[in-house]
């Protein structure tokens, strides 16, 4: 799980240096848990709308962020295709 949570953060904080305009360059949380910050309020919510037309449920955090949370024994495979489609909005957005 250590691994997987790894790999995951690495993949979100990336997200930041692609889309400086849109996303805070801080992912927030712990483990598997994490929280991806936006710079403007209604964005959150525009992913998660996009991301569940494509088939990944995120859920909002606050007015500012959205929550990823993942099955324990999630893959690298999994975490691939859903930060994927997390990156696919946001240039969308």
């Amino acid at each position: 799980m250590a691994e997987t949570s790894a790999y995951l953060l690495a993949r979100l904080e990336h997200l930041a240096s692609w889309f400086p305009g849109v996303v805070a360059p801080k992912v927030r949380g712990r483990g598997l848990i994490l929280g991806l910050v936006f710079k403007r309020e209604g964005d959150p919510g525009k992913l998660v709308e996009l991301a569940r037309e494509r088939g990944v449920l995120l859920l909002t955090a606050g007015k500012d962020a959205v929550r990823l949370v993942p099955s324990l024994n999630v893959t690298h495979a999994e975490v691939d295709r859903a930060v994927d489609v997390i990156e696919s909005c946001l240039g969308v957005m």
